[in-house]
């Protein structure tokens, strides 16, 4: 994927800006890349999924450093032949330089806050902002370095061929500043495009509201395997359970896509994944057994292997009602790794209390349609048969407790004697010494059994034991050493994140509630909702806060340059209007807005604001030459449009590559759909708020800088 984002990308260069200056471009990409992936071994980090896709995810951006260099070259070259490619390229270079600095800046303070997320999506995702902002920053240099000198060596004969060519009239460019002349005519006309893009933002942010565009942490793979976990009554006996599970397995198999069922009956399925985010690899006794389903190969079936569970879960559903055993379905994810994906923590000053309120919860639980695989930690495990040792009888015959365990150690348990050693084993097979099954299981099993003392010589060890008692078997769990119970579950249909479940089931629920923290005081009974919907908090709170940093840090580095407190907001101001692009680009690929989507959002913020630096850096350049007002605007973004288009099509192309992940999938949305409607939106956005709101005054202050007192009316920037 990474050699096919950048052949992608070059050849989208070639086609647009020619094959010598695609080359001059393509020399950037594997520069910057080795460039990375040596700080890469330096910083400790491994090639894997997450530092590709970082790798991926800059092929977009870390091109536009060259192609704005390089697109002015050509322009240089254009303009005045008769320069020669060396000055040509140092003026180019000098013109672009400092907003290019600028912009790659910015792009770095917009993705760098993503590296500081904390919990448990932190670390995985840190190698995307890291590897990107190093990407970005190598990038620079490239582009200040390498490109240069691959345009004198490639362009050098550029402008000599294209002296002669009449000027062309691109179409686009015409109806670009028609549009601008008529927007900058009067305030009324601008006006409405303000309204236009507002109600247009509005319209894309409803989407949340209606459920069109739905929020999820990240969204379900398409894998070829799942698990079922059966709990059965605590009794059932191994033999039993298996032969249950075996109907199972044949009603799974009915299924077309399912090629084959194992199962796992006394001992846990293989250790995956799954096992460790779901502890099944705890799972060994008689009464719980796992079905370990292999389904067809995705590229075998239409349907996604989450399409498919949802298909079954009914079959599942009814052969638990059936066996009254506690049924749940478990998809390898591609994260996060959850115990439940609802799960809710249930806090209170004494057990019973505890119990009451995870009652309560677990009947709401019950009562709500989008959540199956039902659970809670109280539920009892098999029952234990206790045999109290007779202290005075055993002071009388001379035994004492420890011999009895010793003893009961030995009857139902088998001792290990030797190993054979077969190396057509997978498994190490021994030979163990156990007492007969017949005895063990009996109604009396220490019947018979006899043992040497001091005191009495032998004695019958039923003697000493007191008539045995079925007890409970409950495991109470703890939290930051706090007693909790758990009341945990699944979600099938269309709500199937957990934030749409606690909307529901929170007015529900009569007790204090509470996200963030595992709460200090438990005099009184709280319900912590945790699972897939506190990461979900952790990682969207934590992205907001990196938000909030961005904004500021891009504020900070825009209002040093240009040094005026309004600019950076005319630059700032086409950052939410990427929305109109990436919720609607959501609903129509049918895809959740993930953590991965919020980082594209973020990641589009800098690249939106890097061209408005340049659209605006200019207008202010023109500003400097004498040029009036009206005419800088417009013609800044005829000179600026056709790079700002090729970075559109750079980050389009070098995205795509990513929107067949589950992972990533949200990332490329973001980016395409964002970019697209950013740049739609900014060449418009941005110099009419400049024109209307901060022209005048920086006009005046830029002519008064360079003492111009007549400004020229055109540039012909065509």
């Amino acid at each position: 994927h990474l050699l096919l984002a950048t052949f992608s990308v070059c050849v989208l260069i070639a086609l647009v800006m020619g094959f010598r200056a695609s080359l001059v471009v393509a020399t950037a990409i594997p520069v910057t890349l080795a460039l990375t992936l040596a700080i890469y071994y330096f910083m400790g980090y491994t090639l894997n999924r997450v530092t590709l896709f970082a790798l991926i995810f800059s092929i977009g951006i870390l091109v536009d450093d060259a192609i704005v260099v390089v697109e002015n070259i050509e322009r240089y070259l254009q303009t005045d032949p008769r320069k020669g490619v060396l000055k040509a390229t140092l003026e180019a270079v000098a013109e672009v330089g400092n907003p290019t600095i600028l912009a790659t800046f910015t792009v770095i303070a917009a993705i760098l806050p993503m590296a500081f997320v904390r919990g448990l999506m932190g670390p995985y995702m840190k190698p995307i902002p890291v590897g990107a902002s190093l990407a970005m920053l190598f990038s620079l240099l490239v582009a200040f370095i390498v490109t240069p000198w691959a345009a004198v060596r490639l362009l050098g004969n550029y402008g000599k061929q294209h002296a002669k060519e009449p000027p062309k009239v691109i179409p686009l460019k015409q109806i670009y500043r028609t549009t601008m002349e008529w927007l900058l005519r009067s305030k009324k006309a601008a006006l409405t495009l303000g309204a236009v893009a507002v109600f247009l933002l509005f319209l894309s942010v409803g989407l949340f509201v209606v459920k069109a565009v739905r929020v999820k942490m990240l969204p379900f793979d398409n894998k070829n395997e799942f698990q079922v976990l059966l709990d059965y009554p605590p009794a059932t006996p191994l033999d039993q359970s298996v032969s249950w599970s075996g109907e199972l397995a044949a009603d799974l198999l009915k299924n077309p896509n399912v090629r084959r069922v194992q199962v796992f009956g006394g001992e846990a399925a293989p250790y995956s994944f799954s096992g460790m985010v779901k502890h099944t690899f705890l799972r060994g006794s008689d009464y719980q057994n796992d079905l370990q389903v292999v389904l067809s190969d995705k590229g075998e079936r239409k349907a996604s292997s989450h399409g498919i569970i949802e298909s079954l879960r009914p079959v599942i559903a009814m052969f638990g009602k059936q066996k009254d055993a506690v049924t749940k379905v478990i998809e390898i994810p591609p994260g996060p790794p959850v115990l439940a994906t609802l799960m809710a923590e249930i806090y209170g000053p004494d057990e019973t209390t505890r119990r009451h309120v995870a009652g309560e919860v677990y009947r709401q639980f019950q009562a709500e349609d989008s959540v199956v695989d039902l659970d809670s930690t109280w539920r009892l495990g098999r029952p234990r048969l206790a045999y109290a040792f007779d202290q005075g009888r055993g002071g009388q015959l001379g035994l004492n407790a420890a011999q009895l365990l010793s003893a009961g150690r030995l009857l139902f348990s088998e001792t290990p004697l030797a190993s054979l050693n077969d190396s057509s084993s997978p498994e190490e097979v021994t030979v163990d010494l156990s007492v007969d099954q017949a005895v063990r299981s009996g109604s009396n099993p220490f019947r018979n059994e006899i043992m040497g003392s001091f005191v009495s010589g032998s004695a019958k060890l039923e003697k000493v034991l007191q008539k045995p008692v079925f007890l409970d078997n409950e495991t109470l769990y703890r939290k930051n050493l706090k007693p909790v119970a758990y009341v945990m579950g699944e979600l099938s249909g269309k709500d199937e994140a957990p934030v749409y479940a606690i909307l529901k089931l929170g007015p529900r629920i009569p007790y204090d509630q509470q996200t963030a923290e595992v709460p200090w005081d438990t005099q009184k009974p709280v319900v912590k909702w945790d699972g897939e919907w506190f990461i979900t908090y952790e990682v969207f709170r934590d992205l907001g806060g990196a938000y909030g940093v961005v904004v500021l840090l891009i504020y900070v580095l825009v209002l040093g340059w240009f040094r005026s407190y309004a600019v950076p907001l005319v630059i700032m101001a086409p950052i939410p209007l990427s929305l109109i692009g990436i919720l609607p680009g959501h609903w129509l690929t049918g895809s959740y807005f993930t953590a991965t989507s919020m980082i594209g959002f973020i990641a589009g913020a800098g690249i939106i604001v890097r061209n408005s630096i340049i659209l605006v850096d200019f207008i202010e350049r023109q500003l400097a030459s004498g040029v009036a007002l009206r005419e800088a605007v417009i013609s800044s973004g005829v000179l600026r449009f056709r790079p700002m288009l090729l970075t559109a099509e750079a980050v389009v192309v070098g995205s795509s590559v990513m929107l067949l992940d589950p992972i990533f999938q949200g990332l490329a949305i973001s980016l395409i759909f964002g970019e697209v409607a950013a740049t739609l939106m900014s060449p418009l956005a941005v110099p009419v708020l400049y024109f209307w709101f901060v022209g005048g005054a920086r006009e005046k202050f830029i002519h008064a800088q360079h003492g111009i007192t007549s400004p020229r009316r055109s540039l012909h920037a065509d």
